[in-house]
């Protein structure tokens, strides 16, 4: 209604523009003019950062960029582990543009702004007795977030989230909104529900969601050669399979979950996922950092602890939801799932040969392995088959560093020797000759976002390393001594 009752951005003399966006811009002075990420990991002070509270705000936002020419990112709440959302031009915080729009029960779907966090749209979807379709392992993110990274649950009958996305309403770099779907402007549709920001602003989304629900999850603890042996029976088990594997006692954590119309029943306890499963494995990590050889002790006894079969029932999102304790470094990659038993023996032969070198990497744990469906996303992951995903993290125990980087770099080697395709909101090393490689469509998305957007007002330095290949350094966010 804002920019139907004001005069259009562009007829603002420049001098009103600034004064406009004045109450929503962050004092150079303050604590929020710079950036990091959930992880801190990575780093940034923009030359201005904006927290607009209504779409004409961010009308007025772009139109500012788009005449002194500067680059515009959108962020919501930073936590993915690379420096997709940094930039050195304006950012746009989107937290507060965090509105459910409308609600539809019978028809099942949910409009929401893109700044919503997925706690509070759980939140609001309750209300109306609806869910999330899937969700992964945490809801801190913001909803665009999830859906420009095309994120991911686990079940391998279930797309990434992006799949369940309706619609979009999006802000052009030339100061349009624009609505589009499969059905309109379905080229912009399909390369921004995985799009990493670069086709325009998500102000709002429109989401298939489903009857709120209770999930069933059965947790047990398995050797690893089990799992191998049985991967398509126990990942077809359920309609939700992740696994957690320590590699240092050979064992896999399976989880299964499946909708119930059983009473809630939440596993776990306090002495584990509160005192001992944090405070004291955060400690234990932390003089990991000086004695190596101690984090296999600390994954060994982390295995044991949680080594009891378990069952609970909650709502479906608290079922899906984990912990992640602490910051941390971590990389992600999606396989073909064809190729996932390969790989992980792979991986597991390799960490073996480390364990056994005196001066061999001592890894932190879990390794995560989740599964998606296959979809036709361009830049999705999954795109045309169905997907394992595996993932690795190294912890900051009270923030400190921890070597991470010759880790990272020898599993990667692996994943990728398995047709391995990085999770997008995570850091990695691929150009636009190795992506158009992996994605038969790379070269469409590309097409679309220079149509859309000529002249680069939403490429911040991560899509001109990783997208458009420009030189742009890959540490240019990082402190040095990361």
């Amino acid at each position: 209604m804002a920019s139907q009752l004001t005069a259009r951005p562009s007829d603002i003399p420049l001098q009103n523009l600034y004064n406009l966006l004045q109450p929503i811009t962050i004092s150079p002075r303050s604590p929020a003019a710079t950036f990091s990420n959930w992880g801190q990991t990575f780093y940034c002070t923009p030359l201005a950062v904006f927290e607009p509270e209504t779409e004409f705000q961010c009308e007025l936002i772009v139109e500012l960029a788009r005449r002194e020419g500067k680059v515009v990112r959108a962020v919501g709440v930073g936590h993915s582990p690379s420096d997709l959302a940094c930039t050195n031009g304006f950012m746009m915080r989107t937290t507060k543009l965090n509105r459910v729009l409308e609600v539809n029960a019978e028809k099942r779907y949910v409009v929401a702004q893109g700044g919503i966090t997925l706690h509070d749209l759980h939140a609001e979807l309750a209300k109306n007795n609806l869910a999330m379709i899937n969700v992964g392992s945490i809801s801190d993110q913001t909803l665009a977030g999830i859906v420009t990274t095309a994120t991911h649950g686990s079940g391998i009958g279930y797309g990434v989230m992006s799949t369940h996305v309706l619609s979009l309403t999006l802000l052009l770099a030339d100061g349009s909104l624009v609505s589009c779907s499969r059905n309109e402007r379905a080229d912009l549709f399909v390369a921004s529900i995985c799009g990493l920001g670069s086709t325009g602003i998500i102000l709002s989304i429109q989401m298939e969601v489903e009857p709120a629900f209770r999930l069933k999850e059965v947790q047990e603890s398995l050797p690893f050669k089990y799992i191998m042996e049985n991967l398509d029976e126990l990942v077809y088990s359920a309609e939700h399979v992740r696994f957690w594997w320590f590699p240092t006692k050979d064992i896999i954590r399976c989880s299964s979950a499946d909708r119930t119309l059983e009473p809630k029943k939440p596993a776990g306890s306090w002495w584990w996922h509160t005192f001992v499963g944090y405070h004291v494995v955060q400690l234990l990590l932390y003089f990991g950092r000086y004695f190596m050889n101690f984090n296999t002790w600390i994954a060994n006894l982390a295995c044991w602890l949680s080594s009891k079969k378990s069952v609970g029932i909650d709502d479906g999102h608290r079922i899906f939801n984990v912990d992640c304790r602490y910051p941390q470094h971590t990389t992600e990659w999606a396989i073909p799932y064809e190729n996932s038993q390969a790989c992980l023996l792979e991986l597991r032969n390799w960490l073996e040969q480390e364990r056994k070198d005196p001066h061999g990497l001592r890894p932190h744990f879990p390794v995560e392995i989740r599964f998606s469906a296959g979809d036709d996303i361009w830049l999705s992951p999954s795109n045309g088959h169905r997907t394992c995903w595996i993932g690795i993290v190294q912890y900051k125990p009270y923030g400190f560093n921890v070597p991470y980087r010759k880790l990272f770099e020898g599993f990667e080697n692996i994943v990728a020797r398995h047709q391995g395709r990085p999770h997008w909101a995570k850091a990695h090393r691929l150009q636009p000759d190795g992506l158009r490689k992996l994605y038969p469509r790379f070269d469409d998305f590309i097409r679309v976002i220079e149509s859309v957007d000529p002249c680069g007002m939403f490429r911040n330095e991560y899509i001109e390393r990783h997208i458009m290949g420009r030189p742009v350094g890959g540490r240019i966010h990082k402190l040095r001594q990361e």
